[in-house]
């Protein structure tokens, strides 16, 4: 253990702050950041750079262990080659498996397929049929739409033909009136003169 006033630039005061918080030899100080030595009373962050640095200057670099040769390795026996057959019949099962997965996804990628197109075509005759509904659904409009125009024609034909009728009544009805009026006032007259002359025909009787 080397004393902590072999370092430069520390004095009792230093070396008694140092102790006290723990830090007993130049050992101790180099083992110490510089954060928890810039934290000792009466150290500032550059202070303890240097007391750290010069620690490590005194000390020197640490020693290298030496290191013990490694032991030598007994050759390891070869182990014997495998024929080729072998080597073969271990790649056939795998290249056999292989196929059959690649076919296995082909499988599966055809029978997708076919479903995709046999929905497409259901959907194809149904879009089919729903434009024939359509189209007779409109067909059906526009004949119900005709339909509807000739009925409202004979609707406003008959209706045309009531009022004349009722105008016509009513003409008649007029005229009847104006001929009874007429016929009145030419009765009252001949009925004055009979009855003047049976007046006067009464007084001749009464004379003679």
């Amino acid at each position: 253990m080397t004393a902590i006033r072999e370092l430069p630039g520390v004095g009792p005061v230093l070396e008694k702050s140092l102790k006290a918080q723990g830090v007993m030899s130049v050992e101790d100080v180099e083992a110490t950041s510089v954060e928890n030595l810039a934290g000792v009373s009466g150290i500032g962050h550059a202070r303890a750079a240097r007391l750290h640095q010069a620690a490590k200057d005194l000390l020197g670099p640490a020693p290298v262990p030496k290191r013990k040769p490694a032991p030598k390795s007994k050759a390891r026996a070869k182990a014997p080659a495998k024929p080729e057959a072998a080597k073969t019949e271990a790649a056939e099962p795998s290249s056999r498996e292989s196929e059959d997965q690649l076919n296995a996804a082909l499988a599966v990628a055809e029978a997708a397929r076919l479903a995709a197109e046999e929905k497409a075509a259901k959907a194809k005759i149904k879009a089919r049929k729903a434009a024939k509904k359509a189209e007779a659904l409109t067909l059906e409009m526009a004949e119900a739409r005709i339909k509807a125009k000739e009925k409202a024609k004979r609707v406003k034909a008959k209706a045309r033909k009531a009022i004349e009728r009722e105008k016509a009544k009513a003409a008649a009805i007029l005229a009847e009136k104006h001929g009874e009026a007429a016929e009145k006032p030419a009765k009252s007259k001949s009925g004055k003169g009979k009855s003047a002359k049976s007046k006067s025909s009464k007084k001749k009787a009464k004379k003679a």
